[in-house]
């Protein structure tokens, strides 16, 4: 048994020169269930977004919150593909303190660990190299 599309029966009219009506759309009018042909053929199909080319860098930064209490922010542990809630958990378990992923790649942790964390981040994670990771020092939030 044969199962023409309106398309292919038009195209069938066009080519034999026979006598029968064509039909005028090919699209069909969605009314109807059973289509028998699929959509978007023969078109561009999904265009694939290229990749932003960000740089692979980790930015350490201790910010002022009252009187004499730090919160370190750490930046960019995502361009290496590192996931932020596994490092967030890993670090607050390492210095004993709170922390959070804030925002798309950034971690703030409790308290004033500038010194400490490029050492334990490279020591985790061999892929970030000391070329790569940026201690911004003491900066305003």
């Amino acid at each position: 048994m044969l199962i023409l599309s309106p398309c292919d029966l038009q195209a069938c009219d066009m080519a034999t020169d026979v006598a029968e009506p064509v039909v005028p759309d090919c699209r069909g009018d969605g009314r109807s269930g059973a289509s028998l042909f699929v959509a978007n053929r023969g078109g561009r199909g999904q265009i694939k977004q290229k990749k932003k080319t960000v740089p692979q860098k980790v930015t350490i930064a201790k910010i002022p919150r009252a009187k004499k209490k730090y919160v370190t922010r750490v930046c960019g542990l995502a361009t290496f593909e590192i996931d932020l809630k596994e490092a967030q958990r890993f670090f607050a378990q390492k210095f004993s303190c709170g922390a959070s992923v804030t925002g798309e790649d950034e971690i703030i942790i409790q308290g004033d660990f500038t010194d400490d964390i490029i050492d334990v981040i490279q020591e985790k994670w061999p892929e970030v190299d000391d070329d790569s990771i940026e201690d911004l020092g003491e900066v305003k939030k």
